[in-house]
């Protein structure tokens, strides 16, 4: 139900208009259909009039609502029952009471049961509605409606009457995958809450206090000053004019770092700041940002999750900023963003641990298929720079989506590259911090390679060849103007490609696929507590099967994911302490029609067969893609070692719609089922499980380690001072006491 056939992925983001009825509760969504009862009869059609009434608000002020959202055949009509059904669903009801109320809402003859025909209805105006309000949900043709309504009975009228009750409705609802996706997507989504005018947001699940900054209350972390000198401040009380989300470029103002040291995760938000886009898509509308209330998501477990935060900030008694914060102190996006990444982490202390991934940051907030590439860990680097494949793979990669790169290298490199010897330091890039890739130029005649960098952290400055003090510049203009030298001032600097592999030796590569040009289908899996495993075992035709059929080629991405140890602590998600080693395989599959039942597993893997193979490797994510020809395939996400049972999500990315069919949509053959059944391995040789290198963990610059200890240093003489001027102070007035007291007894 989402574009071109896409998983519904994230949470819904009805219109503005919208927002005020979705803190409705379920007394409120009753009421509304009492009034459609008794004082609109029923009516299956309402016009202008009679929509403002079920609204309860003034017509004037719903003509827009009418006309422009749910009015779409331009007949002055809307549905009566798509309208309740939506203000269902926007509403702030738990899922399972939405569930139950439409049920009732089309149980049109009161039976208890629901018919094929009501179903139809059901489903066409729930979800056409649904459209209607949210511009991502593409609403079905009538012939799907049909074609997923008969779909629908045939699993869950489990007796065959002709009729689904109540509980066959529930067990379709929750376990069907398009169904549990457009219900996930509806849950969780952004509800306003009650505040009078003047009235400021307070998140109580996140509130301004020390236990939101780190866990010892007593035994502050390094670089953090005790809870005594922490004071939480609005936007207004801290910047110099008036606060703004965003003001004329993300990269261009840059990041300046806060106490605790989470560079990881400021790297990537400094690599994904050089597309506003991407920056800008974080930010999900309450309606309420005027109330200090903001809400921002990020892609977790194949989703995007919402978090919703109020705009309250930790600072020390001199107010400065525990945390990061734009350069441009009356811009909040960063400050933002890092914070609701601290909410959905459980506070700023476990996203502030050295051993961050940049990568899964970059994850986390594009939804894109992230990787780092260490180039001292490739012997042919070098050798695919001198051959060209180098530049022409990063123009690539930044055409699609997000590049950068960070220096981890010792202070002296040894190597065969004139220079490479010279202490990195002298060139004015900070080792250890990520820095965004913008642009590319090549000047033939002239043989020269440069690439545009950002740098958004204000401290150093490259000073190469074609750093911006470069003289260089005065003496190529050619180059100066296609390189447009005149727009780069302190945000960017140019360099050459040699300098650039000489530097940077991570390379962080995030592809970023068009969700209106590409086809997404998330399912949700766990693998197999007993049995399963890659092919060298025979049990890993446990595994779960997912059957896909292309009718034409297609690019094809497929990613993994298991559970997020930072993000998933104190939830159920199986074995959290080991990562197992996960993989996927794509292999020609010419099963049955899926409609027709009995569909078979795959039970032989042949090298021949594979189509696309990722490694297998313990990691939180892993991806594999290629081009598969119009065909049958199975895909099959696997631990490499069997008897895991850990919970994973799957993500299948196309260029072309592909049909995906998973979980209860396929009805298998029930000997496929047998726990004892195994599979055959005709692969010319045994899968390996791969290294995953440690993250890229860095000493703190010491200039910076420096900067913090002082900074905490003088807080806590700050309070030290405070306390002793109080003390002085009472200490004189009760000494002014006593010699009132030894005047009035002379």
């Amino acid at each position: 139900m989402g574009a071109r056939g896409s998983t519904l992925i994230g949470k819904a983001q009805p219109e503005p208009r919208l927002l005020p009825f979705t803190s409705n509760d379920l007394s409120d969504i009753v009421s509304i259909q009492k009034r459609h009862r008794h004082d609109l009869g029923s009516s299956f059609a309402l016009g202008p009039k009679q929509f403002a009434m079920l609204l309860q608000i003034d017509e004037k002020e719903s003509q827009g609502i009418f006309r422009e959202i749910f009015d779409t055949d331009r007949n002055n009509l809307v549905d009566a029952f798509e309208a309740i059904a939506c203000l269902a669903m926007l509403s702030k009801m738990a899922i399972k009471d939405k569930v139950d109320f439409i049920y009732s809402l089309y149980d049109f003859n009161g039976s208890g049961d629901i018919t094929m025909d009501e179903m139809t209805i059901l489903m066409r105006t729930l979800v056409t509605g649904c459209a209607k309000m949210d511009k991502k949900i593409s609403p079905p043709s009538t012939e799907e409606v049909e074609r997923l309504t008969v779909k629908a009975f045939a699993t869950a009228d489990k007796d065959s009457d002709g009729e689904i009750t109540k509980y066959e409705f529930d067990e379709f609802c929750f376990s069907h995958p398009m169904c549990k996706d457009f219900l996930d997507y509806w849950r969780g989504s952004v509800n306003q809450v009650t505040l009078t005018d003047k009235e400021v947001f307070l998140d109580s699940e996140f509130k301004p206090s020390v236990a939101s900054l780190y866990t010892e209350i007593d035994q502050p972390p390094a670089g953090m000053p005790p809870a005594s000198s922490i004071e939480f401040l609005r936007p207004k009380d801290f910047c110099p004019n008036k606060p703004v989300l965003f003001t004329d470029g993300a990269l261009k103002n840059g990041i300046r770092p806060g106490s605790i040291s989470n560079k990881w995760f400021l790297s990537a938000l400094a690599m994904v700041s050089s597309n506003m886009n991407f920056i800008q898509n974080l930010f999900v509308h309450t309606g309420q940002e005027s109330h200090g209330r903001y809400c921002v998501r990020f892609f977790k477990e194949g989703t995007w999750i919402n978090a919703v935060i109020d705009d309250q900030f930790a600072f020390n008694k001199l107010h400065q900023p525990l945390f990061c914060q734009g350069a441009d102190k009356n811009e909040i996006w960063a400050m933002m963003v890092e914070k609701a990444y601290a909410k959905v982490h459980g506070g700023y202390e476990p996203i502030s641990k050295p051993h961050g991934d940049i990568e899964y940051a970059l994850k986390d907030l594009t939804g894109g298929n992230a990787v780092a590439v260490d180039t001292t860990k490739d012997p042919k680097f070098m050798e695919k720079v001198a051959q060209g494949k180098f530049w022409i793979g990063l123009k690539q990669q930044l055409k699609a989506g997000v590049v950068g790169a960070s220096c981890t290298q010792p202070d002296v490199v040894e190597g065969d590259m004139p220079g490479q010897e010279e202490l990195l330091e002298r060139d004015g890039i900070l080792k250890g911090w990520g820095y965004p890739v913008l642009d590319f130029v090549e000047i033939n005649d002239k043989r020269l390679k440069l690439i545009k960098v950002g740098n958004p952290w204000g401290i150093g400055e490259f000073t190469g060849d074609w750093g911006n003090t470069s003289p260089l510049w005065e003496e190529n203009p050619d180059v100066s103007r296609a390189c447009k030298k005149g727009a780069t001032e302190g945000g960017a600097f140019w360099m050459t490609m040699n300098d650039f592999v000489r530097i940077f030796n991570v390379h962080y590569f995030c592809k970023v696929v068009d969700v209106d040009e590409w086809q997404s289908v998330r399912r949700e899996g766990s693998f197999p507590a007993k049995g399963g495993g890659c092919v060298n075992f025979p049990t890993w035709v446990q595994n779960e099967q997912i059957l896909v059929e292309v009718e034409d080629e297609t690019e094809l991405l497929i990613t993994i994911t298991q559970a997020d140890d930072r993000f998933q602590k104190d939830r159920d998600v199986g074995n959290k302490t080991d990562r197992p080693a996960i993989g996927v395989v794509c292999h020609k599959h010419n099963f049955v029609d899926v409609d027709h039942g009995n569909v078979k597993k795959l039970t032989t893997m042949r090298s021949t067969g594979i189509e696309l193979l990722s490694a297998f490797q313990s990691t939180r994510d892993i991806s594999c893609s290629g081009t598969l020809a119009p065909g049958k395939y199975v895909i099959l996400p696997q631990t490499f070692d069997p008897d895991s049972g850990s919970k994973y999500w799957i993500t299948i990315q196309s260029k072309e719609r592909v049909n995906v069919y998973a979980g209860s949509e396929i009805d298998w053959d029930k000997k496929h089922l047998e726990p004892s059944l195994e599979g055959d391995n005709e692969m010319e040789q045994d899968l390996v499980k791969g290294h995953v290198h440690a993250s890229h963990t860095f000493e703190e610059d010491s200039q910076i380690v420096a900067i913090r200890a002082a900074s905490r240093m003088v807080a806590e003489l700050t309070v030290l001072a405070r306390t002793l001027q109080q003390r002085k102070t009472n200490l004189e007035l009760r000494l002014t006491e006593l010699h009132q007291q030894v005047e009035a007894a002379a």
